[in-house]
């Protein structure tokens, strides 16, 4: 691809196009030399070659793009399904829509237009991809432009052409072919006809593989007219944006199809030598090596190895991709996979390997590039951070991934229900892989609609790309829900293909014989159309279960907290607290209020080395108020400029200020007091001191200490030294009045704790104070 991104993605030359009463297919006479046309095989991954030229510095693939693609052979999987992956790894533009090309006729004159693909949004826009209109491409439509695309060339086109289902590139026919695509650099390249681009100056190639996939899912039902290499039906291969294909063994016809020019461009460039008896590597030929960085490529490999052949014990570690050949084309697995392993794949970042992304799972990542949450997610450094030199791992689970599908097809049933695209809009960590069959002849809103740049809450993609950017607030914690939905989800999804494959089966047993005077097509066609069109709803149900999630994570992990939701595992409730029937609290709400970050992170971060807690006076050496000031002659307490200011304003030391109108801090302490004496109905005494020091809890000791220094400062005319820190220091150490009280000198700096004043016990007014805070009728002064 060349630097500029996806404005211009590769394209390649082709040989002359076929007549237009021929399949689009190589034949005996084809440039391309295949096995007998009757050969059966599973699948394999496309490959079309160019070589129009030396590729210009310019054409380097940026960091942030690449697509990986995994193929199962169907004697690799559980239930004999050819299985195919592909993700859409773009940045923030690529068009993620999944739109259905109906199947079209066409005059026998008519040409094939072939359209730049932009593949960012809009990726086409006009009406000549189909005999009839395709809403989602009408021109003036939705966001569409009113501007048609105008064709870069055309070539001859076929009678008819097959209904399928494209994102950015064909995808799954009604044929059950589908196509997976993943972008490899090469030593060649193209620029597209009559666009002018940095070292070539005006293109001259017809054809991008966007183009060339679409017109194979229009043109064919076979892998086989598209191959380069095969893989075995009891393998696996996975193309991580590199090639794999090595040795070209040109007597194994059954195995491998070429183009003649793979040899004679070789040779003429003297790169091989055709009497050196050794076959040409593909791979060591024409590829470029890895995109970006080291590994880019080859970790995805040996993560998808890991998975799936773990037996092979495989090295995540090589010298150089084409020089090492580190990894085999392809594998059997040590066990037979299915649509949920493909799709865990499509999802991982290494995880519980040295090279995972997820913060301090791994050895070779710091424990803050994850975030508190240990997030794999990670923007790529080098394109936003000029200066900064480095890079991430490239996972195969990626945030920036706009699509991804698995095709699966089954040939021993009918094609309608047996072609199943499972497409995840949105980055597939985050993503359900949602069925829809290859029989559909029409596809929900949900699906063909949504894309970055509009908000869109109708559609699969943005319901999706809610869940992965709540789930990045809290990772740890809210992907455990985010997977465990996506287990329901696919659960379900299983169930229902398991019915509409029966559904399509009964009505082809009830209308398998044409001859039968009963037979009736309309009648069997339209219980498919309905059988597979259950898909539609499940969509429609998906989406609006997948905003349930999103909700369900935004109120639990809201704000640092986490809600409790017993009702349901999307639930948006938390039982409150329970009380009696004076309001006090019998059950406290299930509600987990600041539960705090990992320690380890807090370490890493200076926490521990942010404000200290507030000192006490003990600290300070009684130097906040209760102490003599050393300097003062007069051996009078140490004033603030705000104390006396007070004084000058209130001539008792009252409190608030205003003179007489509310009274002075002693007059309100002593009608509190002598209130507190009529409700006991009598003074108090020692023994009743001694009653109440007994009966009186941990807090009120340490309130009583506070209230009294309160008051102790007042009288002085000083600030009020006892602070709530020095109570709650207290009660952390498990002292009672002892420790609180320290022992503060008082004005004529002589010890005050033998002080037994009954007009200015404590205890009292902290028993008055606790009563009437329970009472609800505390006023301002007891309060604050």
């Amino acid at each position: 691809r060349p630097s500029s991104g996806r404005t211009a993605p590769p394209l390649v030359s082709l040989p002359p196009p076929p007549s237009p009463t021929m399949k689009f297919a190589p034949s005996s006479s084809s440039p391309l030399r295949a096995a007998s046309s009757s050969s059966s095989l599973s699948l394999l991954p496309l490959l079309f070659l160019s070589f129009g030229g030396p590729l210009p510095s310019s054409f380097v693939l940026p960091s942030v793009e690449g697509c990986t693609t995994i193929a199962v052979g169907r004697l690799a999987t559980i239930d004999g399904s050819v299985l195919s992956s592909h993700s859409n790894d773009g940045e923030g533009t690529t068009d993620p829509r999944l739109v259905l090309v109906p199947s079209s006729s066409w005059p026998s004159d008519s040409t094939r237009k072939i359209f730049y693909s932009p593949e960012s949004y809009p990726r086409y826009v006009g009406y000549d991809r189909a005999s009839i209109p395709i809403r989602e491409y009408e021109p003036g439509r939705g966001d569409n432009p009113t501007v048609s695309f105008e064709p870069l060339c055309e070539i001859p086109q076929v009678r008819r052409t097959y209904r399928y289902m494209e994102e950015t590139y064909g995808a799954l026919n009604e044929r059950q072919l589908g196509i997976s695509e993943s972008t490899c650099s090469g030593v060649f390249g193209a620029a597209p006809r009559g666009m002018d681009h940095p070292g070539y100056g005006a293109g001259r190639a017809c054809l991008s593989i966007d183009a060339l996939s679409q017109i194979a899912m229009e043109r064919h039902s076979r892998a086989r007219d598209a191959i380069v290499r095969r893989v075995p039906d009891d393998s696996f291969a996975v193309v991580p944006n590199a090639f794999i294909i090595r040795e070209i063994d040109a007597d194994d016809a059954t195995n491998y199809m070429w183009s003649d020019s793979a040899f004679d461009v070789a040779e003429k460039l003297g790169w091989w030598s055709s009497s050196s008896g050794k076959k040409l590597d593909f791979t060591a030929t024409y590829s470029d090596g890895e995109y970006s960085h080291k590994y880019y490529s080859g970790r995805r490999s040996w993560g998808v190895y890991r998975k799936f052949a773990p037996s092979l014990d495989l090295s995540a570690e090589y010298e150089e991709w084409r020089i090492s050949d580190p990894y085999p084309f392809a594998a059997r697995p040590d066990a037979k996979l299915c649509v949920e392993d493909v799709a865990m794949v499509m999802r991982s970042y290494y995880e519980d390997t040295p090279y995972s992304q997820a913060g301090n799972s791994s050895s070779k990542l710091n424990l803050l590039a994850g975030g508190p949450w240990k997030s794999p997610d990670h923007v790529a450094g080098d394109n936003s951070t000029p200066g900064i030199v480095g890079n991430w791992e490239r996972t195969v689970g990626l945030y920036r991934t706009s699509d991804s599908y698995i095709a699966q097809s089954r040939s021993y049933l009918p094609d309608a229900a047996g072609g199943i695209l499972w497409y995840g809009p949105y980055a597939a960590p985050y993503a359900s892989y949602v069925p829809f069959a290859g029989g559909m002849t029409s596809l929900p809103r949900s699906a063909t609609s949504g894309h970055h740049m509009r908000l869109d809450k109708t559609t699969l993609f943005w319901a999706n790309r809610y869940v992965g950017n709540y789930a990045r607030l809290k990772w740890i914690d809210t992907m455990r829900e985010v997977k465990a939905f996506q287990g329901r989800m696919m659960g379900e999804f299983l169930e229902l293909q398991s019915d509409v494959d029966a559904l399509v089966v009964a009505a082809l047993h009830r209308h398998r014989d044409i001859s039968d005077p009963d037979y009736d097509s309309v009648s069997y066609e339209r219980a498919v159309a309905d059988a597979v069109d259950l898909y539609s709803d499940n969509a429609e149900r998906t989406v609006s279960l997948t905003w349930d999630l999103a909700d369900h994570l935004m109120f639990k992990y809201a704000d640092g907290q986490i809600h409790s939701t017993p009702e349901s595992p999307l639930g948006t409730h938390t039982p409150p607290r329970a009380y009696d029937a004076r309001g006090s609290t019998v059950r406290e709400a299930e509600v987990i209020d600041q539960p705090g970050y990992p320690n380890e992170w807090l370490e890493k971060v200076g926490y521990k080395d942010g404000p200290p807690p507030p000192p006490n006076c003990e600290e300070l050496e009684w130097r906040c108020g209760h102490a003599d000031d050393d300097n003062n002659n007069n051996n009078e307490p140490h004033r603030t400029r705000t104390q006396q200011a007070q004084d000058d304003e209130t001539e008792g030391g009252n409190l608030r200020g205003g003179g007489d109108e509310e009274g002075t801090i002693n007059e309100e302490m002593a009608e509190e007091e002598d209130g507190d004496d009529d409700n006991k109905g009598g003074a108090d005494d020692d023994d009743n001191d001694d009653d109440d020091d007994e009966e009186t809890t941990m807090m009120g000791e340490a309130w009583r200490e506070y209230l009294a220094k309160k008051r102790e400062a007042y009288e002085g005319g000083r600030s009020a030294c006892k602070s709530r820190g020095d109570v709650a220091a207290a009660l952390l150490s498990g002292g009672g009045r002892k420790e609180c009280a320290a022992a503060a000198p008082d004005n004529n700096g002589n010890d005050d704790d033998d002080d037994d004043d009954d007009d200015d016990d404590p205890v009292k007014e902290d028993r008055k104070f606790v009563q009437d805070r329970e009472d609800g009728t505390t006023d301002g002064v007891s309060a604050k």
